[in-house]
């Protein structure tokens, strides 16, 4: 998720985050979130990455513009900070809302960048929002 975690790879300290596994039980996520899941390839690899799409949106995948990809209920899109060198939804598609198990919330360590992780606006070129989901939040 670099460059939003670690963003100086030649530093031996990682950064150190605040998970919040509670807010997840509800199932209520929001676009531009940063979450952990189960890789969807290998269920014993914990990743981080980012809520691009949520059910209902439609969103233009970057491997391959000439798809429109839907986002069926119960799934969300999820992209690295910089997609082009990550394995996320470009690789293998929506992933089930039930593998994601917290939101990355705070920057702890290093105390140089302790604060708030942020939220990325959407990318409207890429991604038609649905006008109204009652289970998620709407940007």
């Amino acid at each position: 998720m670099q460059p939003t975690f670690n963003p100086d790879s030649n530093m031996m300290r990682k950064d150190i985050v605040l998970l919040d596994k509670w807010s997840t039980t509800n199932h209520i996520f929001e676009r531009g979130q940063v979450v952990t899941l189960k890789s969807p390839i290998d269920p014993k690899c914990i990743i981080t990455k980012r809520i691009i799409a949520i059910p209902g949106d439609t969103i233009v995948p970057l491997r391959k513009k000439e798809d429109v990809v839907s986002v069926p209920e119960g799934h969300v899109w999820i992209e690295g900070d910089e997609a082009f060198h990550s394995r996320d939804s470009n690789s293998f598609g929506t992933v089930p809302i039930g593998l994601i198990n917290a939101k990355v919330t705070y920057i702890l360590w290093p105390p140089s960048r302790f604060g708030p992780v942020t939220k990325k606006p959407v990318d409207k070129d890429r991604v038609k929002m649905n006008v109204f989901r009652p289970n998620m939040v709407e940007d």
